[in-house]
């Protein structure tokens, strides 16, 4: 690492003098100095006043700090803002990449399922995209999704201490609000029918960033929800943790009880792809919705949008 980054830590940690940083790196002031404009050139916002420098929007998820606290092996890239982390983590897969995440402190063009725009201002939210290369067959697909919906609420619940339900196939809820979206993308081996990696991007709602109303109207974020305040470094070390055992997961299945579980549809009536309602039963062991239309017909749906009916 060098003064930049060991700069960037401090700064993450808190306020921090000039002459203490310079002091505790063994540098100069200009050395200091300069590290601090080369991180206001790469996008973070740092104040300087006479008590020395401090970010302006706290808690800045940077890589250094997020693999300090992870207790498995990932190598995790930071950006200040990019269109799409998942993008970013795409490209990264296609070159061999593996066990690699991508968080950025806003998105500009952040998308969920079905091309769906997932609004991710500066300072609001937890916004990642991993690559992973699970060893499982195209149609044992499902899963993935699943567990990273399961990995994303095992982390939030731990950190703020209020239950995490999911909304089939990718929603998390907390009291009945939506606060986070997971998005699955992979590449597949024409002639094996494998997987040949997978890229898992999670957007969860922190709080602290401004939403428009169009957004509150149905979703909300962790610290209005639970009232806890989440370190987003916290978050991404527990989240990529949890992740971590994402190809044994999808491989054995053995989350999929804890899914059904946490699911806030089953037992409830739903709009199907805007289309017809039907009353939602089960989940299969693919991971599949079981639902039960109103003529007494159960059907597997697998892959479309559902929305819940009040």
């Amino acid at each position: 690492m060098g003064v930049k980054e060991d700069i960037l830590i401090r700064l993450c940690e808190g306020e921090t003098g000039g002459e203490a940083l310079a002091r505790e790196l063994n540098v100069t002031r200009a050395a200091v100095w300069k590290a601090v404009r080369a991180l206001c050139a790469d996008g973070y916002d740092i104040i300087s006043d006479r008590r020395g420098y401090k970010l302006a929007y706290a808690d800045v998820p940077c890589a250094e700090v997020v693999e300090k606290k992870l207790k498995t092996a990932w190598k995790v890239e930071s950006l200040v803002s990019v269109p799409s982390t998942m993008e970013c983590a795409r490209r990264l897969a296609e070159s061999g990449a593996d066990r690699v995440a991508v968080i950025a402190e806003e998105q500009t063009a952040g998308r969920g399922r079905l091309d769906r725009r997932f609004y991710s201002p500066r300072g609001a939210g937890l916004y990642i995209s991993a690559v992973l290369r699970p060893d499982i067959m195209a149609s044992d697909c499902g899963k993935i999704t699943a567990y990273a919906a399961v990995a994303a609420a095992r982390a939030t619940e731990r950190l703020c201490g209020a239950p995490v339900s999911i909304k089939w196939v990718n929603d998390l809820y907390m009291n009945g609000k939506k606060i986070c979206g997971v998005l699955t993308e992979g590449g597949f081996g024409m002639e094996s029918g494998k997987l040949s990696y997978a890229v898992v991007g999670i957007g969860i709602n922190t709080g602290k960033g401004e939403m428009p109303a169009s957004v509150t109207e149905r979703a909300s974020d962790v610290f209005t929800e639970s009232g806890v305040r989440v370190s987003r470094s916290d978050l991404a070390a527990a989240l990529l943790d949890e992740l971590a055992d994402l190809p044994r997961a999808a491989s054995t299945g053995d989350f999929i009880d804890e899914y059904r579980r946490r699911s806030c549809v089953i037992g409830r009536r739903v709009t199907v792809n805007g289309e017809y309602d039907a009353l939602a039963v089960g989940i299969a062991d693919d991971c599949s919705l079981i639902l039960e239309k109103a003529d007494g017909e159960r059907v597997s749906f697998a892959a479309g949008e559902v929305s819940l009916k009040l």
